[in-house]
């Protein structure tokens, strides 16, 4: 059995309790980048349009984010988001997606037609559209994202340069699923939403508004890794191939002092894993970013847990 296969069995088989050693001893093996790697690999084929499935991509990617911000608990961190991923798994969903789908050449592949995709709720159709226009996609998804459609497409654009252009389609194709799903979408100034989610103390709705918000017209992609792009092809490859250090490290500018609350990690599920984005995220609001992580940290403490909800 490969290394990767050791890793991704207890999250195939949701066996929680043997994920860390798992993580671990893949980490010891190789490095905590490419855990990393690997466990957002896993996350990315296991999504789903579920609440939980969606936000353990984000929390991949938060977690990255916050790699410096965490330190020597980044490796606790990641492990936390093979938990999420592995929770969040539905039993019914669909194998992974790891091929386009067939494009018919008379098919047409203007914005139009993605439009028309979603008003007949047409997820295949979204998606040979999304086949056909892969290298072009971006600014046609940004036109008509809204709601969770608006984080999936920023997850996507800053994860898709590490992931490679097979990575490309299994991430773009999240945001087509989101486009096609009812979803409440936030047309409120940013600051007032920021207020709100203060006043309620973090509550989930008030701050995933504040996500939607800010997310939605700063998408920031990773820069490019060389040799990551082909792992959908086979994810075996994680294993054994010699790996380059990811990048960025001390470049992100990071909310510190203020509140007293440090992030550490924590049972994800608890919280759809709000609070390790919002620490991710803090840094690009334009105000009150402590007071905003205190709320949420308010909430982790002493709100409503959804650690069950949506699991089977």
């Amino acid at each position: 059995m490969s290394d990767t296969n050791a890793l991704y069995e207890p999250l195939i088989e949701r066996d929680l309790a043997a994920i860390p050693a798992a993580a671990g001893a893949f980490a010891a093996e190789h490095s905590v980048d490419d855990l990393w790697i690997a466990v957002t690999r896993f996350a990315v084929l296991a999504y789903a349009p579920s609440q939980h499935a969606k936000r353990a991509v984000m929390a991949c990617r938060a977690a990255h984010d916050l790699r410096d911000e965490l330190g020597d608990r980044w490796l606790d961190m990641i492990i936390e988001c093979a938990r999420y991923a592995s929770q969040s798994r539905q039993p019914w969903s669909e194998p992974p997606i790891l091929e386009l789908p067939h494009l018919d050449p008379a098919q047409p592949h203007d914005l139009a037609e993605l439009h028309a995709a979603i008003d007949a709720n047409d997820r295949f159709r979204a998606e040979r559209w999304l086949a056909a226009r892969l290298d072009d996609a971006h600014e046609d998804l940004r036109a008509l994202a809204k709601g969770d459609a608006v984080l999936m497409l920023d997850t996507a654009i800053a994860l898709e340069e590490l992931l490679g252009e097979k990575g490309r389609y299994a991430l773009l194709r999240m945001v087509i699923v989101e486009l096609v799903t009812e979803t409440e979408d936030v047309d409120e100034p940013l600051e007032a939403l920021i207020d709100r989610a203060i006043a309620e103390r973090g509550s989930i709705d008030s701050v995933r508004n504040v996500f939607v918000a800010r997310a939605a017209p700063h998408p920031s992609p990773l820069p490019a890794v060389a040799g990551r792009g082909d792992w959908l092809t086979s994810v075996e490859r994680v294993a054994g191939e010699e790996q380059s250090p990811l990048p960025g490290r001390g470049e992100r500018a990071r909310v510190r002092g203020g509140s007293r609350d440090e992030l550490t990690p924590y049972p994800l599920a608890r919280d759809y894993a709000q609070t390790l984005i919002a620490h991710s995220i803090a840094h690009t609001l334009p105000a009150r970013q402590q007071e905003f992580l205190a709320a949420v940290h308010h909430h982790l403490e002493h709100g409503e847990s959804f650690a069950e909800w949506s699991f089977a």
